[in-house]
Parts: structure tokens; C-alpha cells; sequence
């Protein structure tokens, strides 16, 4: 969270103003972020299953919310693209398997991790990759499922 907000306040108060400021920007801005309330929302429910085990409830949460915000927010620009290209769909077939590996082998680290009581920096790098393959992964499932149902149609 440390890098992530460092990141974000670098750029977010430049945006907010902009937003302030034009009444089409603040319109387009609820409808964009509507979705991630609700899936927010999920994360938390999610997250509140696991009382007795908060690491447990946290993985749960984080990857539901990633594999939201993929479908919600990266499957459709990622369906268009894969659908305009078969360059892109290729890649993206082989790039599917190996982000699978990615978040297998990033969910067995933190894991082994929790139970041995890792430094907090290593946990960081490992959640980070668990974020980014949860979401890189189930945006390839939809966007090529979604090609897949076209085509029988």
C-alpha cells in the first residue's frame, strides 16, 4: 500500500481538480467508478468469511477484486483488441498459461510465506503479483470466452 499510495497522490490531486472543474469529466468519472464500489463491496463480504484468519480472508478478497476489476474494466478494450487481431489472440494464449503459473506459484510463496512469518517486503512483491496475474488471468479466461461464445453465434 506504501507504493501504491505514493504512486497515486503523485497524480491524484491534478486529476481531482480537473474532475472538479467539468461537469462531462465528473459524470463519466460515477459512471466509471460505480463498479468498483460494488466490487469493493464484494471484497470486503469476501474478506469478512475468513474471521478467524485475516492473511486467508485478505488473499480471498484480493483476488476476487482483481478478477472483477479485470472483467469489469479490462475485458472489454482486451475482447475488442484480441478480436480485430489474431496476432494478439496468439499472444495472448500463450500469455494466458504462463500468468497462470505466475499466480500459482505467487499464491504457494505467500502462503509458505505467512506461515513462516516473512518480512513484509517480500509479502509485498508476492500480493502485488498475485493483484496483477488475478487480473491479467481472468481478463485472457473472459476476453477469449467471449470470442469463443461469438463465433458459435
Amino acid at each position: 500500500m506504501l507504493a501504491f499510495n505514493a504512486w497515486y497522490y503523485s497524480f491524484s490531486p491534478a486529476v481531482a481538480q480537473l474532475i472538479r472543474e467539468s461537469q462531462i469529466l465528473r459524470a463519466a468519472t460515477k459512471f466509471t467508478l460505480y463498479p468498483l464500489i460494488g466490487i469493493l463491496r464484494i471484497g470486503a463480504e469476501a474478506f469478512h468469511l475468513f474471521p478467524t484468519n485475516p492473511e486467508a480472508g485478505a488473499v480471498v478478497s484480493g483476488l476476487l477484486v482483481s478478477s472483477l476489476i479485470g472483467v469489469a474494466y479490462a475485458t472489454p478494450p482486451t475482447t475488442m483488441v484480441l478480436a480485430c487481431s489474431s496476432r494478439a489472440r496468439r499472444i495472448a494464449r500463450k500469455l494466458q498459461m504462463s500468468v497462470l503459473v505466475i499466480l500459482v506459484g505467487a499464491l504457494a510463496a505467500v502462503t509458505f510465506m505467512a506461515a513462516v512469518g516473512a518480512a513484509a517486503i517480500p509479502m509485498m512483491i508476492t500480493t502485488v503479483a498475485i493483484v496483477l496475474a488475478s487480473l491479467t488471468a481472468t481478463t485472457l479466461l473472459v476476453s477469449r470466452a467471449i470470442l469463443r461464445i461469438a463465433k458459435r453465434v
